[in-house]
């Protein structure tokens, strides 16, 4: 092999690994570490609070539910 070859192969390897590595970030810190933080926050509440804080979570899943019907809202 020459050393294009290489250079190649090693710049192929390392761009695999950087989009690999972006990857497991993005998904692992957007779904483990949003849902561990809110159900401790939840868990800590008196049962009014915890009753409170479902209404608002619901209220707000609505609209964004209405604006992406219209086509106003992120998908």
């Amino acid at each position: 092999m020459n050393s294009d070859t290489l250079t190649i192969l090693s710049l192929s390897a390392l761009a695999f690994l950087l989009i690999c590595g972006i990857i497991a970030m993005v998904t692992s810190r957007r779904t483990i570490g949003n849902f561990a933080s809110l159900t401790a926050y939840h868990d800590f509440q008196t049962k009014d609070k915890q009753e409170a804080v479902e209404i608002v979570i619901d209220k707000k899943a609505s609209k964004k539910l209405e604006a992406q019907e219209f086509g106003k809202g992120k998908m």
